[in-house]
């Protein structure tokens, strides 16, 4: 038995003997294992944070070589602030008390060299349990801490220019300049936008940007068209008139700008408006010279076509009658004259000098059309129709002439020339009717557009009412259409009718007078059409 014992005794010995050379062994291993890695600095320190150990990568990032450091303070480490802090103190009683302690910071290497230090210190405790020391892990995050700090940089210096520019969009006054979302409500808000619109930021943020726009743009959908371009194309541009918080109007200049995410969806809109009011003002102010001008320019060419006519009305049509009452004065001064020749030759002084009489009048007729300055008038023109057939009742009655008209509408204008532009194209389409058959006279009214306006206007950027005077009389050549509103000018007439060929002279310079034109359109036996172009009141 007791050798057996003694045996037993020899055999556990030797295990224990062969397991602390395993673990020595496996210690100098770890240790080597620790001492060749360079990425970080690992050291071990005692109690009071005095260096036992030291690395490779201690070496590499510290700068320090073990004889050098070996037995001194990890203190040397830290810069003075930290010292005077007594952070080193404050990290070792950290790891002591809750087993580890964890900073970022900078250290000092040999040559006195900052560098940006992610530390781990770990408690190291002995059977007992009691604190023997403390493994310290440092990793050199200089390069890292850079970029950081270049990113944090750049990150400030972003926040800074979006202030500064924040700041200067809020105090720009000349533009409005706001935010949208994708579905045009406002975001931000800025003086120019309440400058120009009238709004509070208070007021108006959070609301629809349709706010702005007439009720008018906003039946026609004029809004989501513009978010609907920007989104499509990128931008969208508009000039128009917008209404202000007080209700009134301003000429607006639009420019509304698609903004984006990083994958190029929609996120909203930038929105910039300008109040150009005055110069549209001045733009109309000078559009609507350049209209005065054309139109007096227009007049000028007709007031040198009526010159001309009345140069030949003094060298022909008022010469004739005078040659004739005198031949037939002189006639009756012959010795050899009998009374019966004395009566004829009176009754052709008297046909002339009525002749002449009615020229003259017709001379001074148009020349009160030509010369009538009068202030322009809201005018019916079922009321001037009403009076000129109240005028015309007797030929109308002797004729049996049947006058039939649509609504007519009403217009700016003077009323004694319309009443002579419509007694004139009544007259003539009675007088001018075919033998044996009763005058049938109709008169319609409607609305054009520019592009359904005669070129001759001197104005055609408004809408016109075109009334068309419609008769079964006798009609004339299609070629002849122009001549027959010449002053004084008589095509063929029907037998037994006499006139000066003022009557439709009238009928164009009142309608010239009234910023409008007429026109006339026939097949000789089919009867005539005269189309009279007046402007609708805006």
């Amino acid at each position: 038995m007791d050798l057996n014992n003694e045996q037993f005794r020899t055999d556990s010995s030797s295990n224990r003997t062969i397991e602390s050379d395993h673990t020595h062994l496996a210690e100098a291993k770890f240790e080597r294992m620790i001492s060749e890695v360079e990425d970080y600095a690992i050291f071990l320190l005692d109690v009071k944070g005095n260096i036992l150990s030291w690395n490779k990568g201690a070496e590499k990032i510290k700068r320090y070589r073990a004889d050098e450091i070996i037995g001194k303070s990890h203190q040397l480490f830290y810069p003075q602030a930290d010292l005077e802090r007594k952070l080193p103190q404050q990290l070792l009683e950290e790891a002591r008390k809750n087993g580890k302690a964890v900073h970022e910071g900078w250290r000092i290497r040999k040559n006195g060299e900052p560098f940006w230090g992610n530390v781990t210190i770990t408690a190291i405790h002995d059977e007992l349990g009691a604190v023997s020391g403390f493994l310290k892990l440092t990793k050199d995050l200089t390069a890292k801490k850079a970029a950081e700090d270049r990113y944090d940089k750049i990150l400030e210096e972003l926040r800074q220019s979006e202030e500064r520019y924040q700041k200067m969009i809020a105090e720009v006054q000349d533009y409005a300049i706001l935010l949208l979302d994708e579905t045009g409500h406002i975001q931000n808000w800025n003086m120019g936008a309440e400058l120009i619109k009238g709004y509070k930021a208070n007021d108006i943020v959070g609301k629809s940007f349709k706010t702005f726009y007439t009720s008018e743009d906003i039946e026609n959908g004029l809004p989501d068209k513009l978010l609907k371009a920007a989104a499509e194309f990128g931008k969208a541009s508009n000039e128009g008139w917008r209404k202000r918080k007080d209700g009134s109007t301003f000429w607006a200049s639009v420019v509304i700008t698609a903004l984006h995410n990083e994958r190029g969806g929609i996120i909203g809109f930038s929105k910039v408006t300008r109040d150009l009011t005055e110069r549209k003002k001045y733009e109309d102010r000078l559009l609507n010279n350049a209209i005065e001008l054309e139109i007096k320019n227009h007049e000028l060419v007709h007031l040198n076509d009526e010159l001309s006519s009345f140069a030949y009305v003094v060298s022909h049509d008022l010469k004739e009658p005078v040659r004739k009452i005198r031949i037939f004065a002189d006639r009756q001064l012959e010795p050899d004259s009998t009374p019966e020749d004395m009566q004829a030759f009176a009754r052709k002084i008297i046909s002339s000098a009525e002749r002449m009489q009615a020229l003259m009048e017709s001379v001074l007729l148009y020349s009160r059309i030509s010369n009538e300055n009068m202030v322009k008038e809201t005018i019916d023109l079922n009321e001037i129709l009403s009076s000129v057939k109240t005028d015309l009742e007797l030929m109308i009655q002797e004729s049996n002439a049947n006058i039939s008209a649509s609504h007519l509408p009403a217009i700016k204008g003077i009323r004694f020339q319309l009443h002579q532009l419509f007694l004139n194209l009544l007259s003539n389409a009675i007088k001018f009717a075919k033998p044996g058959l009763s005058p049938v006279i109709s008169i319609s009214s409607t609305q054009l557009q520019a592009i359904d306006l005669p070129e001759e206007l001197p104005v055609t950027d408004r809408i016109y009412h075109r009334i068309t005077f419609s008769d079964n009389g006798i009609g004339f050549e299609q070629d002849q259409s122009e001549k027959i509103f010449d002053v004084f000018k008589r095509l063929k007439q029907k037998e037994g009718l006499t006139g000066t060929g003022i009557g439709l002279s009238i009928v164009r310079k009142a309608a010239l007078n009234h910023h409008g034109y007429v026109t006339a359109e026939s097949v000789p036996g089919k009867g005539s059409k005269f189309h009279l172009f007046l402007p609708a009141i805006e």
